[in-house]
């Protein structure tokens, strides 16, 4: 369901590198770590460094938990893992379904149990399917729309 690669006989999810602060030079391109605020976005930075490792359109988890949608070019730090969905392209809504359900199955990171990327690319998610028993990425697109309308809705009628 999401983009994976083997290394060292272990399946694995993509994952950032460290790049030491001193060789990051300010830019439009936010770097994220493992902050679970601000969507993860440490800075706005770059550098030329051949480790760093950049993402667009993905959903970044951390060691420690934190889930966050990036639907922008990003480089990630050491120990933020993203997420890219095979076979579909990410938007919003089907991102705002996922999160969630991710956050539940991995609810047991902390600094002494961290998420590496062989635990994540081994996280079974339960989705809606087709009938072809795919994961139903229209249902789910539909489902979150529907309930942003219904939000906005809700918000209008309290302020009126």
């Amino acid at each position: 369901m999401f983009y994976t690669f083997t290394n060292k006989n272990k399946l694995q999810t993509p994952t950032g590198s460290y790049i030491n602060k001193t060789l990051l030079e300010k830019s439009n391109i936010p770097r994220i770590t493992v902050k679970g605020i601000n969507n993860g976005v440490d800075s706005l930075s770059s550098c030329k460094s051949e480790k760093i490792v950049f993402f667009s359109n993905f959903i970044s988890v951390s060691f420690l938990g934190s889930v966050f949608y990036h639907p922008y070019k990003a480089s990630i730090d050491m120990k933020v893992h993203a997420l890219i969905p095979l076979n579909i392209e990410l938007n919003k809504y089907i991102a705002n379904f996922l999160i969630p359900i991710i956050k539940n199955n991995i609810a047991f990171s902390s600094y002494g149990n961290q998420l590496s990327s062989t635990d994540l690319a081994q996280l079974t998610l339960i989705l809606p399917i087709d009938e072809k028993g795919e994961p139903n990425w229209e249902y789910m697109q539909k489902y979150i729309k529907q309930k942003f309308t219904l939000q906005v809705k809700q918000i209008i009628k309290y302020f009126k």
